[in-house]
């Protein structure tokens, strides 16, 4: 019944998306009635006239690429204005994980790094062979490349929980619901890793920005800028490459604990907050049980309507001549007195979480948005939680809302034009239409590409730079759409707008509806 439950409060909130989704619904419409009446057509064809957010122009004043295609990079590196930045990679690893480990190292080396010379951190919760270190080193350009072993106290949790019963059997009952990857005690120990401790360690201190990488990752196209230097001088603080929701059963208590945090600390969140907690003060009205009713948009008239005709039936006692005019509000009074007020499981303060977050395996960030008071103090406070144990929360959605208590929508960037894939999701952008294709120019004879190396064509709204994307794999723009939905909708309003809730004037309706109720029953 709790899962029904979630599947209706997300489809009911569906019907509050904003316009591009309602045209999003009716081109579908269109192309399946299209489908309908013609020649039988395959799913990718279908697929492929389906009006998707990866055909479309997503850039707006307060976001977009950095460059809408290939720029050329030995210009661009000396550029006078050009400062490369104190960044480098972080990876967390173990030995047995190198072949992984260099599948990502000559990606990323290929697509960007042959060029920029960035340093590399590896983190283990044991020390590194010499064969790891020697082999890592071998297929690096140049970078210095640094290992750390992760000391007891930060990869393991304290001693008073980790050697208790209900510690095990927690780890162990998740396991038996199949919660992914819950009955797996070090996975548990990573996830707390990433989510408050890993920009503790002395080698990723040694830097102000961090690019986030794990073993067994693609790059699909040339990154001929440095995203450190673009996001310093932009202003920016965060960036990702896909935004997608969390599986409820991860997280079910994880925003009941934020809220608590936010209410006891006194904290007021940026304009992030917005694109992860989906509020529900959509009733104004001085009417504080009317509000509580009242969840969704589609529920304001129908309770209000109720409210006048219990009123005005009270008013007018046991009439019998006035009977014919009181069984609308006989009818609802009955009605109120059999129902039960809609219960929101996952509402606190009128907010729940969307279960949006930025998958957290790719992010490029400053370490001072982790690194601060209030962060640390909220990773602290879901440490005494015990949700990292008790439940299976992840880094990407602890991340997400963490830096929306500080962050608004303009520190985080959307690195569109990077393609990138991590297990069975991916992003890969289209290239750019008509954009200029400086040529192909290696700094190392490992990654010397054929002369007529093909890469896919361009497209309008194109911001890839020598994309060559999987084929036959839709983009994950195109397969959870919602949270990007959510994304697009807010980056599109003015700034301070998206902090405004869109809400009834539920006084006013009210006194339409008494006024339409009073004419056609009379006073």
């Amino acid at each position: 019944m709790l899962l029904v439950r979630r599947l209706r409060n997300t489809l009911l909130g569906c019907f509050r998306c904003n316009i591009m989704m309602v045209c999003l619904l009716v081109a579908f419409i269109i192309t399946v009635g299209m489908v309908l009446v013609s020649e039988p057509v395959s799913t990718e064809e279908l697929m492929g006239n389906f009006l998707s957010f990866s055909k479309m122009d997503l850039a707006t004043k307060r976001d977009r690429p950095f460059y809408p295609s290939c720029v050329d990079t030995q210009d661009y590196l000396s550029n006078p204005l050009y400062a490369k930045q104190n960044a480098s990679f972080v990876m967390l690893t173990r030995n047995e994980e190198l072949r992984d480990v260099i599948k990502t190292i000559k990606s990323i080396e290929e697509h960007f790094n042959q060029w920029f010379h960035y340093p590399y951190v590896f983190l283990n919760d044991q020390p590194f062979t010499e064969d790891f270190k020697a082999k890592v080193r071998d297929v690096t350009t140049g970078s210095n490349v640094e290992f750390g072993t992760i000391d007891e106290i930060a990869w393991n949790f304290p001693s008073d929980v980790k050697d208790t019963f209900e510690f095990h059997n927690a780890i162990e009952n998740q396991g038996d619901r199949s919660i992914l990857y819950g009955s797996m005690e070090s996975y548990h120990k990573m996830c707390r890793f990433y989510s408050g401790l890993f920009y503790k360690h002395p080698l990723v201190q040694k830097s102000e920005w961090y690019w986030r990488l794990e073993p067994d990752v693609e790059f699909f196209c040339d990154i001929t800028y440095d995203p450190f230097w673009e996001m310093t001088r932009n202003d920016k603080k965060y960036g990702f490459t896909i935004v997608i929701p969390e599986l409820y059963w991860t997280v079910p208590n994880l925003f009941r604990h934020t809220k608590s945090f936010v209410r006891k600390n006194d904290v007021t969140p940026g304009s992030l907050w917005k694109l992860f907690a989906k509020d529900y003060n959509v009733f104004e009205s001085d009417d504080a049980e009317l509000r509580d009713w009242i969840n969704y948009d589609f529920d304001v008239k129908p309770k209000v309507s109720e409210k006048i005709a219990i009123e005005q039936l009270l008013k007018k006692g046991n009439e019998s001549e006035r009977i014919n005019a009181d069984k609308e509000g006989i009818m609802n009074l009955v009605n109120r007195a059999r129902s039960k007020k809609h219960i929101v499981e996952d509402k606190f303060s009128n907010e729940e979480y969307n279960l949006c977050h930025f998958w957290s395996n790719f992010e490029i960030a400053r370490l001072s948005v982790f690194d601060n008071e209030v962060y640390n103090n909220f990773f602290q406070f879901l440490e005494e939680s015990g949700g990292f144990w008790n439940e299976r929360w992840g880094d990407a959605p602890v991340h997400s809302i963490g830096l929306s208590l500080t962050l608004d929508l303009d520190d985080v960037h959307y690195f569109r034009d990077i393609g990138y894939r991590h297990s069975s999701i991916q992003h890969c952008p289209h290239n750019a239409m008509g954009g200029k294709e400086f040529p192909y120019v290696t700094s190392d004879p490992r990654f010397k590409r054929k002369k007529n190396a093909a890469y896919d064509k361009g497209r309008d709204f194109g911001s890839g730079c020598r994309c060559k994307c999987p084929k036959n794999k839709l983009d994950v723009e195109d397969t959870t759409g919602f949270c990007l939905n959510v994304w697009v909708d807010l980056i599109n309003q003015e700034r301070g707008r998206e902090l405004r809730v869109e809400t009834v004037n539920g006084n006013q309706i009210e006194r339409n509806v008494r006024e339409d109720y009073l004419k056609e029953f009379g006073n």
